[in-house]
């Protein structure tokens, strides 16, 4: 028992000795020789103080150092030739990092291993036609990258950009510049969050919210680039742009700032806040200097008012503005439709005349007031204070109403008619030249009494909430009341019914059809009638031929 632990206890004793021995060579060896070119330097004055440090060499007056291709310029400089690093400081440090590439500073950190250099104190980077300034500056000679994040500006042509931090890759001219970024250029002031910014195409893009501020707008994007020697710029996302009285969303902008053109691609939006109009389309283009703007691809004008809006629709709409940008002019070509809950129409061309408050429709004109369908060559409508005052029908003027479940039809017609509207409610209707009538008398109950047709030079009609209440006859008044089965002929002349064509909602408005005038679009149906329709009380009748 007892040669059994000997045994073992001399066994521990050898382990316990060569463990030892492993460890005091270990801690006798050489501390491992750092990897790359060693730093050459050069300098009046060399020392060497073992009580300080056993490896840092002092060098004072002229001091000049190199590293594969590097050069630096310093007063004072303190070398660990082990390490592989060195310190320099002095009033006018130069580092030459290559042919185009200069950093400036008065302390400068060199890692000669890892090739990357720390330096501060009112620090320089030039490049070529670029100059950053900061307090301090990491640049990585492996990537050729200058990085800051302790404010910094960078000067490049005419534009100055400024930011907390920012990255420069000298190598390809580009700078990322991030948080609180400025970019100050003749023509605009831009805010972002995030841009980079490419030092010879002289392109700067947005890849966060920017603000683009000039002397006669404002522009926001998230995604997008400006081009600051030519003053161009597109937006990608979240685009809009605006001045004191109109703004501008789309998909994407582009513009034009020296030639003030700008160019909108889907979901357009333009308002103007004066006239409380909106633009909208999937194409638009934009001319401040020449006051006008062009929208195509579902345009849609929409009239704000206080109550209700009037929703238009065209196949091409100009808009056009005054020299404080406020809408002065609209026009819209081919296949024109509005819709607003009491009024709808459709014509070829329209134009809105926002100086004088007037809407012309052109070619082909109808329009209707809940149960009134008007009709003439041109139809004019006159607006004061958001809400319609008169409306002229001018030359082959008419106007029908349905009375019995479109089969039969008060009407009037003549020359020329003025509708006259109180609170957006037609009042009376003024016919004015070869007035006729056709008019289904009825008791309160609907019961027919009779027909009254007849004509006269001019007629005025009364209205009470949307519906015929009087009639009057002026000059060279003739007229007859037909019971229902002995009137032969329901329709005045060139009678149309047109309901198949009118806006029911503003999603209507974009249907691919509306009336067009016809020789052979007459009748109900379209077929040719020689009829029309008015409305007509007997004591009025009677009470004007006196």
């Amino acid at each position: 028992m007892n040669i059994q632990f000997s045994f073992c206890y001399r066994i521990v004793l050898v382990l316990n000795l060569l463990l030892f021995l492993n460890l005091y060579s270990f801690g006798q060896q050489k501390p491992a020789q750092p990897k790359g070119k060693k730093i050459v330097c050069n300098a009046d004055l060399l020392t060497f103080d073992e009580t300080i440090s056993s490896e840092i060499q002092t060098l004072t007056g002229n001091v000049r150092f190199e590293h594969e291709g590097a050069i630096c310029y310093a007063d004072t400089a303190y070398f660990n030739e082990v390490q592989n690093v060195i310190d320099a400081y002095g009033q006018n440090l130069v580092v030459h990092i290559n042919d185009s590439v200069t950093l400036y500073g008065k302390h400068l950190h060199y890692d000669g291993n890892t090739r990357q250099a720390f330096i501060d104190q009112d620090v320089r980077l030039t490049s070529e036609n670029t100059i950053l300034y900061t307090d301090k500056l990491e640049y990585d000679r492996n990537l050729d990258l200058g990085y800051y994040n302790v404010w910094g500006r960078v000067e490049s042509g005419q534009s100055i950009l400024t930011s907390k931090e920012a990255w420069f890759y000298t190598r390809v001219n580009e700078l990322y510049f991030k948080d609180s970024v400025v970019l100050v250029s003749p023509e605009y002031t831009i805010n972002s969050d995030t841009l980079k910014y490419n030092t010879s195409t002289e392109i700067a893009y947005f890849l966060g919210p920017t603000f683009i501020y000039s002397d006669s707008n404002t522009m926001y994007c998230e995604l997008g680039w400006y081009e600051t020697f030519t003053d161009v710029c597109e937006f990608q996302k979240e685009s809009k742009l605006y001045n004191k009285t109109q703004c501008l969303t789309a998909d994407t902008i582009w513009y034009d700032k020296k030639n003030d053109m700008g160019i909108a691609r889907r979901s357009v939006v333009m308002t103007d806040t004066v006239e409380n109009v909106l633009f909208l389309s999937q194409y638009a283009e934009y001319q401040q200097k020449k006051g006008n703007a062009y929208l195509t691809d579902s345009a849609v004008a929409i009239m704000i008012e206080n109550e209700d809006s009037l929703f238009l629709h065209s196949d091409i709409m100009y808009v056009y503005f005054d020299s404080n940008q406020k809408v002065t002019l609209v026009t819209a070509y081919y296949n024109a439709q509005f819709f607003r809950h009491d009024l709808q129409g459709s014509c070829d061309s329209l134009v809105y005349d926002a100086q004088d408050s007037t809407i012309t429709l052109i070619n082909s004109p109808v329009m209707w007031t809940e149960e009134n369908q008007f009709l003439a060559d041109t139809i004019r409508i006159l607006i004061q204070d958001g809400k319609m005052s008169e409306m002229h029908y001018i030359n082959n003027a008419s106007t029908f109403a349905d009375v019995f479940d479109q089969e039969k039809f008060n009407q009037v017609k003549g020359d020329y008619m003025i509708a006259y509207f109180v609170d957006n409610q037609i009042e009376t209707v003024f016919v004015d030249g070869s007035a006729e009538c056709l008019y289904y008398l009825q008791e309160e109950n609907k019961d027919l009494i009779g027909i009254q047709k007849s004509t006269s030079a001019q007629m005025r009609v009364f209205f009470e909430e949307n519906k015929v209440r009087i009639i009057r006859f002026y000059e060279n008044i003739k007229g007859k009341i037909y019971p229902d089965e002995q009137l032969q002929d329901p329709f005045l002349q060139n009678f149309m019914w047109l309901d198949q064509y009118r806006p029911k909602s503003k999603e209507d408005i974009f249907r691919p059809f509306i009336y067009k005038t016809s020789t052979e679009k007459t009748g109900k149906e379209g077929e040719k009638n020689e009829s029309d329709e008015d409305i007509w009380e007997d004591e009025i009748n009677e009470e004007e031929n006196d």
